[in-house]
């Protein structure tokens, strides 16, 4: 189905939002080793791409985005897989007894119940409509492909209190890096001063100073 498709677009979207973001202090880079983890929900990101139709949809998608700075200068951003496959599934629950409903209601207009038009759809497709929907939603968005998809590698520099970042393969760029700061086990990303305003929204509900906690 094109709308489940798009979702899945709208995913992988979100991960390339944050990879060439800059992010990017303390005088010693050693202080950024370890693994830091920032909670987003991805429900303003998807609202904002599945139409009117879903204007009465609203079912909170957490996911923690996790940052791996290791010693050799080399990092690792990746979703948080046990809490976002069982965040997703709830949400899926939800969007598909919302799309259901959305489906009865087209049937009612035909004078069909839900008993009816389950049992229409049971003679054309042999399942209910939720059970197609769902089938239909899960062959085309595999949550642990969508995940390693959204894995990204690449290498860091740190200079006083500036943090440069480039994926694998890239050369990292001087002109671009993000302010750092670490208070404790909280690790706080700033807009350069003088940067402008507009870039501070990296996607919706997400914007600066980002936040990450440490997690080891």
């Amino acid at each position: 189905m094109k709308k489940m498709s798009k979702i899945l677009a709208v995913l992988l979207v979100f991960v390339m939002a944050l990879t060439i973001c800059g992010c990017g202090g303390s005088d010693s880079g050693k202080e950024l080793v370890g693994t830091w983890s920032l909670d987003y929900d991805l429900a303003d990101l998807l609202a904002g791409e599945m139409g009117d139709d879903y204007a009465g949809f609203s079912a909170p998608l957490m996911m923690s985005i996790c940052f791996e700075f290791k010693d050799d200068k080399t990092f690792t951003m990746y979703g948080e897989q046990e809490s976002f496959k069982a965040n997703f599934n709830t949400w899926l629950d939800e969007f598909l007894a919302f799309s259901a409903e959305m489906l009865y209601s087209e049937f009612s207009n035909q004078g069909l119940d839900k008993a009816g038009a389950d049992a229409a759809f049971e003679e054309t497709y042999g399942s209910s409509i939720e059970d197609y929907l769902r089938q239909t939603f899960e062959s085309q968005l595999d949550v642990d492909s969508l995940l390693n998809e959204m894995t990204t590698s690449g290498k860091y520099e740190t200079s006083g209190d500036k943090l440069y970042m480039a994926e694998s393969g890239e050369d990292i760029d001087k002109s671009a890096y993000d302010i750092f700061t670490i208070s404790g086990d909280t690790l706080k990303l700033e807009l350069p001063s003088g940067a402008d305003p507009s870039e501070g929204e990296i996607l919706p509900g997400l914007q600066y100073p980002l936040e990450f906690k440490k997690a080891n």
